[in-house]
């Protein structure tokens, strides 16, 4: 191959990977997604997007984390409106939120519960909107149910989050800051209502009729079983013993 002809290939071929570089993903308007997160949680925030114009294109998503800390943390999410992907344009649906606890030092001793934002064309009459700084601020409130686990016998939590979540309007998102925190309550309750009874020294779970391995529905009198607790056989939670 001559000088002139490699030279002309090399040119050819710059210009073919700019017209494919040009066709893939680039950016458009963004917003803010940020707040704080209670210590040993984390947030996974999946962004969904739809074709907005005539393109025959899919569906995308993109995804956001912030990783577990042993001590409460922020997080910080910078996430497209809009953006192109080839032809396509693509508009942001929805925000779905995954909100993880942990527990205990066990695998098993984590749990997570769900939240999101939907991106709607307007609001119902007074729902709550951009405030005049250019942000919405909302707090979720989030809290441990417990009960004693069918398959490690053990004290086993469930994660309950509400308010974790919201309805934004989409014209109204670009350029803005979302503040969306998470607070947990220092109160815990029983996942099963009437399966255990609170006393002076705390939650004691109980006993019945079938007299079961798990926590049965309290009977007058009350009758009271144990349960384990890391690696400890208790009779009362929070604290074990009384």
């Amino acid at each position: 191959m001559s000088d002139i002809w490699r030279g002309l290939w090399v040119l050819m071929a710059g210009v073919s990977l700019s017209a494919c570089s040009a066709l893939g993903s680039f950016g458009g308007e963004t917003f803010i997604l940020e707040g704080g997160l209670p210590a040993d949680f984390s947030l996974k925030a999946q962004a969904e997007y739809d074709v907005a114009d005539a393109c025959n294109g899919r569906s995308q998503s993109k995804t956001f984390k912030k990783d577990y800390e042993s001590a409460p943390h922020q997080y910080r999410f910078k996430i497209p409106v809009n953006y192109r992907s080839g032809l396509c344009e693509m508009q942001l649906a929805k925000v779905k939120l995954t909100i993880n606890g942990h527990y205990g030092e066990k695998e098993w001793q984590q749990t997570y519960d769900n939240g999101g934002l939907v991106i709607v064309d307007r609001l119902s009459d007074g729902a709550p909107t951009f405030q005049a700084d250019g942000a919405f601020t909302k707090r979720a409130k989030c809290t441990w149910t417990f009960q004693i686990s069918k398959l490690y016998l053990e004290i086993s939590k469930q994660l309950s989050c509400s308010g974790a979540g919201a309805y934004l309007v989409r014209e109204n998102l670009p350029d803005k800051v979302v503040r969306l925190g998470f607070e947990l309550s220092s109160k815990e309750h029983p996942y099963l209502n009437g399966y255990w009874l609170e006393t002076s020294t705390g939650w004691k779970p109980c006993t019945g009729r079938w007299g079961t391995r798990f926590e049965e529905l309290c009977t007058e009198p009350p009758q009271f079983r144990t349960f384990r607790m890391n690696e400890r056989e208790c009779t009362v939670y929070p604290n074990c013993t009384e």
